[in-house]
């Protein structure tokens, strides 16, 4: 059985409480970028919304945003978080751009606004 030890910088073996310690520094920055991800989402949401930019523009932000949060988020404990924008980008997906009927439009609202509501919950938690 070969056994792998995570090292410090200076090549010293990272004991428990550095690893925990990195896992939450780790979490912390992550949550940092979320405000300004927040923020990408939310301003190319309402710019479709209102006609501003294009719905199909708008989606592959959205899109582009929920994956990135999707990819790390369960890694550093946010499951919640994860699930929701993985769920998110594959309905994304699964919409024509060009074609985005009322009912898909309001059910992607919904959808949009409770994963941004996730994310300024988690915010605030931190």
């Amino acid at each position: 059985m070969t056994r792998t030890f995570t090292q410090t910088p200076d090549g010293q073996p990272q004991s428990g409480a550095n690893i925990e310690q990195a896992l939450l520094t780790l979490r912390q920055n992550y949550c940092d970028g979320l405000d300004e991800r927040i923020c990408r989402i939310e301003t190319a949401w309402v710019s479709a919304k209102n006609g501003s930019m294009d719905m199909g523009e708008a989606l592959s932000v959205v899109e582009f945003e929920a994956h990135r949060i999707s990819g790390v988020a369960g890694s550093l404990g946010l499951k919640d978080v994860g699930t929701q924008a993985h769920e998110l980008e594959a309905r994304i997906m699964a919409t024509s751009p060009k074609a985005v009927s009322d009912h898909d439009q309001a059910e992607l609202d919904t959808q949009i606004n409770g994963f941004l509501d996730l994310l300024e919950q988690e915010l605030n938690e931190e």
